[in-house]
């Protein structure tokens, strides 16, 4: 970037003394690779051999290239300068790679079975002898329990079998890490136990997350049914523990409790397609079958019999297909209907939707880029009301910082602005619904006929709404409150469920609207026929309310 700005007419003599450093470094890699690989022995210089000498053949490269470059600066040869920057946008790359290549390898030797505890270890022992700072060691197992902490995020975001395992293999590094910050003495002897425990953990963690990923192939339509298969079959084979094939199984049946219970909130609301009205019944069943098998193939493990294991298997395949031929009907229905599915409950959703209104999972982009759910075969109907709830500036201005806060592009303080500007403006609508509520229940205007029709025929549906207002109003308090408790604490289920009760909290105060909204129309109605029938003298045309 600096030959570009010389390129562009700045002072190439300012750049010279970057680019002597940059050869003292060359100079010094080349001397110091070779050391430090022989001073490890022989058996890790045959180990590495190939991937050291691609580094050296890359800083020989790079310490020429360095050296034409100020050749080319002291002379200010346009030309030449022009040279070694194209030059420069494949010469660093390849020096970046080899370095990383190499840097992988030099990690992985030692005497623990993962890089990351080996590292540990070279850092305590450069500590012990003087050669780095303590503050190094800090450093290193703050960066690795970020890591750690970022696999945990990742791996329950993937809503698959095998994320409770994972999960927990990956929380035991964090707590090593954790010992490890608090020792006393970074001795070998001191190192040894808790090293090996992160191997352990680490180990378990990547082991898992393999099988996760090798499992979504398979003979059913669903991903994490293709998951349960694989690690099922393994564990029979015996190559998998047998208590980590049924820490799967429970996670299969966790998360199909969790999709039927947003099924079901689904199919709670009223739906005009006959298409959707069909499906249900035969979804349902289809469901029950599809539980019924996993229950099948939990007991058949349990007794480690393979001949009703692959019975039950066979059920999970065709259930599976079943379900995916329902989702196909509401996917349809929803696409008459102009609507988005959501890939985690089966939410259909307007279009203008970026979340979904049931549960805050991200929607599908009108390009149909699936979200990570693994859901996603298995959506529910599409039943909506009308008059949904649209998403406002401000309300996508919340759940936008929560996913860029998630992502690091903005920080802890910003999100905490966003936060506390969206608690103000829950204040205010509070305000305001406090001040509808009062001018809906003034009776001071109404004749003694007319309170009675109020009293009797509206007053009832009005408390009603009230409470609604109420409870979507505590849904999106309780909301930003665990948008808050991420600030304190980066974990995204804080974010996760923020967003799904303010959605939820939103939709509740928006339909206790729409309904509100009703019923004002009614009473004007019914004032307006008084009024027209001549019983009605002293009531307003209209209403503020």
């Amino acid at each position: 970037m600096k030959l570009f700005s010389v390129i562009g007419g700045e002072d190439p003599q300012e750049v010279i003394p970057l680019v002597d450093a940059q050869l003292a470094v060359a100079e010094r890699e080349l001397r110091e690779v070779p050391e430090r690989a022989q001073a490890r022995g022989a058996e890790f210089v045959a180990a590495v051999q190939d991937k050291m000498q691609a580094v050296i053949e890359q800083f020989r490269l790079y310490h020429a290239w360095l050296q034409n470059s100020r050749q080319a600066l002291e002379s200010n040869d346009h030309n030449q300068l022009v040279a070694a920057y194209e030059e420069a946008q494949t010469l660093v790359p390849a020096l970046f790679a080899a370095l990383e290549a190499y840097g992988a390898a030099y990690a992985a030797q030692g005497p623990f079975a993962t890089p990351f505890s080996n590292t540990l270890a070279r850092i305590a022992a450069g500590i012990h002898s003087g050669q780095a700072g303590e503050e190094s060691w800090d450093d290193y197992l703050n960066n690795f329990s970020q890591v750690f902490a970022g696999k945990i995020a990742q791996v329950r975001e993937a809503a698959l079998p095998g994320r409770g395992a994972c999960g927990q293999a990956y929380q035991q590094g964090v707590e090593v890490l954790q010992k490890l910050q608090g020792l006393e003495a970074l001795d070998p002897a001191s190192l040894k136990a808790p090293l090996h425990e992160l191997d352990e953990a680490i180990a378990l963690g990547e082991k898992v997350e393999r099988l996760m990923a090798e499992g979504l192939e398979g003979p059913a339509p669903i991903p994490m049914t293709n998951v349960i298969i694989s690690v099922v079959r393994k564990g029979l084979g015996g190559e998998l523990d047998s208590t980590l094939v049924s820490s799967f199984l429970d996670d299969y049946r966790d998360l199909l409790d969790g999709f039927w219970e947003g099924f079901e909130r689904s199919i709670s609301r009223p739906s005009e397609s006959a298409l959707v009205q069909q499906e249900i019944p035969r979804t349902l069943e289809s469901g029950d079958e599809h539980d019924a098998a996993v229950e099948e193939l939990m007991n058949g493990f349990a007794k480690k019999d393979s001949a009703a294991c692959e019975a039950a298997i066979a059920r999970l395949v065709a259930t599976a297909q079943k379900l995916d031929e329902s989702r196909e009907v509401y996917n349809t229905a929803a696409q008459h209907q102009g609507q988005t599915l959501c890939p985690g409950c089966g939410r259909a959703n307007p279009p203008e939707n970026k979340r979904c209104e049931a549960c805050g999972n991200v929607l599908p982009t009108e390009s149909g880029a699936a979200s990570s759910s693994s859901f996603n075969v298995m959506a529910g109907p599409a039943l909506e009301e009308t008059q949904e709830l649209g998403m406002t500036d401000n309300v996508a201005k919340l759940f936008s910082a929560c996913d860029n806060v998630s992502e690091g592009k903005i920080s802890l303080n910003e999100f905490q602005n966003v936060v506390t500007e969206a608690m103000v403006g829950l204040k205010e609508l509070a305000k305001e619904l406090d001040e509808i509520a009062t001018e809906t229940m003034d009776e001071s205007n109404m004749n003694e006929e007319t309170r009675r029709v109020w009293r009797e025929h509206h007053l009832p549906h009005v408390q009603e709404v009230g409470a609604a207002f109420v409870a979507g109003m505590s849904d999106c308090e309780a909301g930003l409150k665990s948008m808050q408790a991420y600030v304190s604490e980066q974990d995204n289920e804080h974010l996760i469920n923020g967003v799904r009760l303010v959605w939820e909290g939103l939709n509740v105060i928006h339909r206790a609207r729409l309904a509100m909204n009703s019923n004002l129309q009614m009473l004007q109605d019914v004032l307006q026929e008084a009024r027209e029938a001549g019983y009605l003298t002293d009531v307003p045309e209209e209403t503020d309310a």
